[in-house]
């Protein structure tokens, strides 16, 4: 019966990342804490356009945190403007934090920079890459 082929990966797999679960979620409050940053970071932003009659520079999205697009062991979050867009991976079993662009979505997703995920570094270079995105996404 085909079920039981599909039971048995399952169930393998599951053996396989016994210890996932309890990682991801020790990783989780750190990395919400990155994900909060760069909300408070894009808040400025789009407070300051507003205050200076820049409607049109405010359209900016930060994703809530989710399981990584690629990998089962790590966390994501993306903060988009238009096509532009960074991503900030969480590769848990090694405790860094992967920095991605910005880039144009359908386009290569670089350049990636890993930082230590509780480090101070990590959090200026997510301003810096913030930063970066806002000036590209709204150029002419």
């Amino acid at each position: 019966m085909a079920g039981k082929r599909f039971e048995e990966l399952a169930a393998a797999l599951a053996a396989r990342d016994r210890a996932l679960p309890k990682l991801l979620s020790e990783t989780r409050p750190a990395f919400e804490g990155l994900r909060q940053r760069a909300l408070a970071g894009v808040d400025a932003f789009v407070r300051s356009a507003r205050a200076n009659d820049a409607e049109h520079l405010t359209h900016i999205c930060v994703d809530e945190v989710e399981s990584d697009d690629r990998h089962v062991d790590c966390l994501q979050f993306r903060v988009r403007r238009g096509d532009w867009q960074v991503v900030c991976v969480s590769r848990t079993a090694k405790g860094v934090v992967t920095l991605v662009g910005p880039f144009r979505r359908g386009k290569p997703e670089r350049p990636c920079v890993d930082h230590p995920l509780v480090s101070e570094d990590v959090g200026a270079a997510l301003d810096d890459l913030l930063l970066e995105l806002l000036r590209e996404a709204s150029g002419k």
